[in-house]
């Protein structure tokens, strides 16, 4: 299958430094390096990230997740090798996901840099995001086939890392560093945080090349919406916080903004109730059974709690 390809390209790109992880694309032992010995920033790029093929939705977070502890622990990414799981803004990102009717099997989730920051957590340095990335240049390279990929008509920026990365990959001069623009010129250009900006309307959003292999890729122009919303961390938002205060605020308004989204863009019927998690797909591997799982669960109890 051609779209199946594609991604399998990337992956045994992403992981050309790791010999076991080619025959591996589920990535079911972590990341190893040619000796076999463990590698201390496994990368979170598989098809534990969504399933292979087009979606009309993309996600570009910063980072795939710590779960605290600074790479400590077994909940992250890092343990995992899922993407934004086990801590809050996993969780709050399932609720996002069930907010519009949708599941981590129906989406494709990737980050700016798909491994855990230098610093154990929070967001990548811009040295870590132009560094190279197994047979990739950079990681902002990495975002760009990634994008081309999925071949969305929505792309979900959680985040200002997030948006940066996604802009500055649509935009690659050849044989130059990438150049991750700031929030400000995003928002000169039109881009407004809750509100879904076309890149068909600012042709200078995306390069010739980027133009040429999105063609190839799915026989029409680019053209598909970003939308910009609050990244959905526990700094922002937070199931135990009170009503009235910015940490439910904030997301709420990440909620609203993106059903509104989905449903004028995608023309998605959008459910009046989240629906359950699956049992199938991502959410049968045993690190979301044993370890993720439980714990978004209780967390998901406390946002329906509140109506969430």
């Amino acid at each position: 299958m051609q779209q199946d390809a594609r991604f399998r390209r990337i992956f045994r790109r992403v992981h050309a430094a790791h010999p076991g992880c080619l025959a591996d694309e589920w990535l079911m032992q972590p990341c190893a390096d040619a000796r076999g010995q463990p590698v201390p920033r496994p990368i979170a790029w598989s098809r534990r990230n969504g399933p292979w093929r087009r979606h009309p939705l993309l996600f570009v977070g910063a980072a795939p997740g710590n779960a605290g502890g600074r790479g400590a622990g077994d909940l992250g990414a890092h343990a995992t090798r899922i993407p934004f799981g086990g801590d809050l803004a996993g969780a709050n990102l399932d609720v996002l996901l069930g907010s519009i009717g949708c599941s981590r099997n129906d989406t494709f989730l990737t980050a700016a840099l798909n491994q855990l920051p230098g610093t154990g957590g929070g967001e990548p340095t811009l040295a870590e995001l132009l560094a190279p990335v197994g047979d990739y240049p950079t990681s902002v390279h990495l975002l760009r086939d990634t994008l081309i990929a999925v071949g969305p008509r929505l792309l979900v920026a959680l985040g200002n890392v997030g948006a940066r990365a996604s802009f500055a990959a649509l935009a690659l001069a050849d044989d130059a560093t990438p150049r991750l623009p700031t929030l400000q010129r995003l928002e000169r250009m039109g881009l407004r945080r809750g509100e879904p900006f076309p890149i068909a309307a600012a042709s200078a959003c995306f390069d010739d090349a980027f133009r040429v292999a999105w063609r190839d890729a799915w026989h029409e122009e680019p053209s598909f919406d970003v939308l910009l919303i609050t990244h959905p961390s526990g700094q922002n938002m937070s199931p135990f916080a009170r009503p009235e205060t910015a940490f439910h605020l904030r997301m709420i308004d990440a909620r609203d903004a993106l059903r509104s989204a989905v449903a004028a863009r995608l023309g998605t019927a959008l459910p009046d109730e989240r629906p359950p998690l699956p049992d199938v797909g991502i959410y049968a591997l045993p690190e979301w059974r044993e370890r993720i799982g439980p714990h978004h669960a209780r967390l998901d109890a406390l946002w329906r709690m509140k109506g969430v």
